[in-house]
């Protein structure tokens, strides 16, 4: 028998988002939910194991987000 993780999220039942009322969540059946994270876990998994590249366009957002962070350091 396996043991479960207590820090495993079940992947049918997604994270509530925080500020987020519950009519603005987005209207995905728990299966799409489900393939959609599946989907983004493989695609993950490639980019982890050098399979695939990192997209440009990736790259660009990270590059963004580490230059406003940084501002928001020097303020």
């Amino acid at each position: 028998m396996q043991k479960k993780n207590p820090n495993a999220m079940p992947h049918d039942i997604p994270e509530p988002i925080p500020g987020l009322r519950k009519s603005d969540s987005p209207a995905l059946s728990p299966s799409v939910q489900a393939q959609i994270g599946q989907r983004l876990r493989q695609f993950y998994d490639a980019l982890a194991l050098g399979e695939q590249p990192v997209p440009d366009r990736f790259i660009e957002i990270i590059n963004r987000l580490d230059g406003a962070k940084g501002e928001k350091q020097q303020s």
